[in-house]
């Protein structure tokens, strides 16, 4: 028997190249369009202590990140140790920029290739993960653009509102029900359904109060340490702009760009961060550097660190799939390793499922 496990290939290689050749050629215009004269001077003013600060910003924020992961997968009973908590989240930073956001994907398909933990058990993760991110930087918007228009009303609708969409997320029996008129819709794929429901219960389980206001304490911070980084390389540049005023320009751009739905929000976060800046009365002498040093701090430096631990990752999985740990020890009992070889990276669908996996009513079609 043949056995190989599929990693990401050339085609992800590829993927990346791309979108680093599109970021390159956007900031190419931009800076042409600016001055490319003014650009470069206004980038020699960047001190190495400050270069350090702001990339050390945005550690912080991945830091905040993968703890959040670790807490959820333990929340959810999954026994996984704190470094290889750290070990899946950040290799999917590796794939930030690719299509669909595979890198999101990747951390599930570690889970389950080296805790053996199915799709269903940790895709909660990912929309936990999601929610919570999003919370944070649309409570950030909201502070800043009170700071701008002046009205601290807003903040107050901004919270309420976060509050009753997570008193929905905290109610899985309205996302099951949603799954169930799904399938009755569909009338297919009673499995996968029924594996979807589930999912939509164990998400409930992440968004108990005390959960919640811990992951949104840690979203809040991990994007407010990014946004500090952003104000912190208009001040060094010479622009007149407010901490809040810079957390409202860093935070609409990044839902902006997530809202295009474009790999790494590429075009449309860039576009919104010089627009706002021109609006705020930045020079775009100023305001193209800071958002070349932001979108690099930001994006790029998490895209190399997942390239730099994405090799360990693959090795630990093969490992793994082969029924040993990297340092040679058997894997311990508990299903025959050899059963999920050669799935791969490509083949992301769940196990094959047995008659205890069957959703109740599946026999029937029904849900």
């Amino acid at each position: 028997m043949k056995i190989e496990v599929v990693a990401p290939g050339r085609r992800v290689e590829w993927a990346v190249a791309a979108t680093i050749l599109l970021f390159t050629a956007i900031m190419a215009a931009a800076a042409a369009f600016a001055g490319g004269d003014k650009v470069l001077a206004s980038l020699s003013r960047l001190s190495i202590p400050l270069v350090a600060a702001v990339f050390g910003l945005s550690l912080l924020n991945y830091a905040l990140r993968t703890w959040r992961w670790h807490l959820y997968s333990r929340h959810l009973g999954m026994r996984v140790r704190p470094s290889r908590s750290a070990l899946y989240y950040v290799a999917g930073f590796a794939l930030t920029t690719t299509p669909g956001k595979v890198g999101e994907v990747l951390r599930l398909w570690l889970m389950e290739r080296c805790e053996r933990e199915p799709y269903e058990r940790t895709l909660p993760l990912l929309v936990a993960d999601r929610l919570t991110d999003l919370g944070g930087i649309a409570l950030l918007l909201l502070a800043g653009l009170t700071a701008a228009s002046g009205q601290p009303w807003m903040v107050a609708v901004g919270v309420g509102v976060l509050a009753m969409l997570g008193l929905f997320a905290a109610r899985p029996s309205l996302a099951a029900l949603a799954v169930t008129l799904g399938y009755r819709v569909v009338g297919r794929w009673p499995r996968l359904f029924g594996k979807a429901r589930r999912a939509a219960r164990l998400t409930g389980n992440l968004f108990t109060p005390g959960m919640l206001a811990g992951a949104m304490v840690l979203a809040t911070l991990g994007w407010l340490a990014e946004c500090v980084g952003f104000y912190l390389v208009l001040q060094a540049l010479g622009a007149d702009v407010s901490v809040l005023t810079a957390t409202f320009i860093f935070t609409a751009a990044m839902l902006v760009g997530g809202a295009t739905l474009v790999p790494g929000g590429l075009g449309g976060t860039e576009a919104t961060m010089l627009g706002l800046l021109a609006v705020a009365g930045v020079g775009m002498g100023v305001a193209v550097p800071a958002t070349m040093v932001c979108r690099v701090a930001t994006l790029w430096f998490a895209v190399g660190l997942g390239l730099a631990v994405m090799p360990l990752a693959l090795r630990l999985a093969r490992a793994r799939d082969l029924g040993v740990n990297p340092d040679g020890s058997l894997v311990a009992a508990g299903g025959n390793p050899a059963d999920r070889i050669g799935h791969g990276f490509k083949g992301l669908a769940p196990r094959k499922a047995g008659p205890a996996d069957e959703p109740h009513g599946a026999a029937r079609h029904t849900l």
